[in-house]
């Protein structure tokens, strides 16, 4: 059986709704007429059918459900994804790391050291001073670009991108290969002209070209920086790349360009609700995520 990856989250780390906003894509879901949208997260199922999570957020419990049915399981009869053997986190912020805490006593009561946990040194050492407890986890210290086998048929790479680095803790992307396809997990970074400094390319397809991926999960967190305009003092220093600047440096699809599919979707983001924007971005060739999206590698 192929190793397969499920997309169990879209939104960036608020969620949506998101928590004290009452804008029309929140009130959407609020009054049932939407579907919640989760942060970004990836359930990752090996040849053995061994389960493993990239980002744990507190919405773990609705997440597993779509991964669950993204897997076959009727509404009726379904499977829990249990147990899940590792953790791969990109980065410290909240809604990355704010389900670890479900993986304890008070939750799902793992057993001590059941789980591996994959991340920074920089974030493994933040997470033990803090509160969280993490007497389920086995801390695994990433090292940049070097594979790690998560279980059968399924390998990660972490490939560190800069995001905020005045905070003191590292981010990556992931990238996740199977036997016959890769796929990059790239929910937050900067700024386009920073991220590909780092790489040491001049081009985001001459960097997804050097990956050797298929499929690019990545960072659209805003459609334009204006969306928050009078939220925030100064909305053009938020750390992440617009949707409409992706748009512009990507152009149409070419023919040797990976999929490329937009997440970590801020509630602000007007593609969420905006059918004229979201057939833009499907008239270029490109993809907004959808929930339970399954893809075998």
């Amino acid at each position: 059986e192929k190793a397969k990856v499920v997309l169990l989250g879209i939104a960036q780390d608020g969620g949506v709704p998101q928590c004290g906003c009452f804008c029309e894509r929140c009130m959407a879901v609020h009054t049932g007429k939407a579907p919640e949208l989760y942060p970004v997260s990836l359930g990752v199922t090996d040849k053995n059918g061994v389960f493993h999570l990239i980002e744990a957020s507190r919405t773990l419990s609705r997440q597993l459900f779509v991964w669950a049915k993204a897997l076959g399981q009727s509404c009726e009869k379904v499977r829990t994804i249990n147990p899940i053997s590792s953790v791969c986190l990109t980065h410290l912020h909240l809604g990355h790391i704010d389900g670890l805490g479900l993986f304890g006593r008070e939750v799902m009561g793992y057993d001590k050291g059941s789980v591996r946990l994959h991340a920074s040194k920089s974030v493994l050492d933040e997470l033990k001073s803090r509160a969280v407890s993490m007497e389920p986890f086995v801390p695994v210290i990433v090292e940049d670009k070097k594979s790690i086998e998560l279980g059968p048929g399924v390998k990660v790479e972490f490939h560190r991108v800069p995001h905020r680095e005045e905070e003191g803790f590292q981010t990556h992307g992931i990238v996740i290969r199977g036997k016959e396809r890769s796929i990059f997990f790239l929910p937050d970074h900067d700024f386009y002209d920073k991220t590909l400094e780092w790489q040491k390319m001049k081009t985001l397809r001459q960097w997804f070209k050097h990956l050797s991926v298929d499929i690019v999960m990545i960072d659209a967190t805003f459609y334009t920086k204006q969306e928050v305009a009078g939220r925030r003092k100064d909305a053009s220093c938020i750390p992440h790349p617009s949707l409409q600047e992706s748009l512009e440096l990507l152009g149409k699809r070419q023919v040797d360009d990976p999929e490329i599919i937009f997440i970590h979707l801020n509630h602000t983001n007007t593609v969420i609700n905006d059918a004229t924007k979201q057939a833009e971005v499907k008239a270029l060739g490109w993809q907004i995520g959808e929930q339970g999206q399954v893809f075998e590698i």
